[in-house]
C-alpha cells in the first residue's frame, strides 16, 4: 500500500519524511496544487511513504504542531507478477 499525507506546511512536510527515512522506511515530499486551483499559493506539501498506516497517523499524532490529512491507495502494479517473455499470438 502507498500512503500520501498532504500538509499545508512544508516543515512538518520535510520533518516527517526525515523520521519516516530514519526508522527504514520510503519517503519523500512533492509539492503538488489543488485540483482546479488558479491561486499559485494554493499549494500543498505531500509526504510519500511506504510506511504503514498506523505507524504514519501514529507519528502525526505524536506532534501537536500540525495536522496532516491521510490517503490510502493500493499500487497499480502488484509486486511479483510475472511479464511474459515474448508476445501472445493469435491463431486466426
Amino acid at each position: 500500500m502507498a500512503v500520501r499525507v498532504a500538509f499545508h506546511e512544508a516543515d512538518p512536510a520535510e520533518s516527517l519524511v526525515q523520521t519516516l527515512t530514519l526508522a527504514g522506511y520510503d519517503a519523500g515530499v512533492s509539492r503538488e496544487r489543488f485540483a482546479g486551483e488558479d491561486d499559485g499559493e494554493a499549494i500543498v506539501h505531500v509526504v510519500h511513504t511506504d510506511a504503514p498506516v498506523a505507524e504514519v497517523e501514529e507519528l502525526i499524532g505524536e506532534s501537536d504542531d500540525h495536522d496532516g490529512h491521510i490517503e490510502e491507495s493500493s499500487p497499480l502494479v502488484q509486486p511479483g507478477g510475472e511479464l511474459p517473455d515474448a508476445p501472445i499470438r493469435r491463431k486466426t
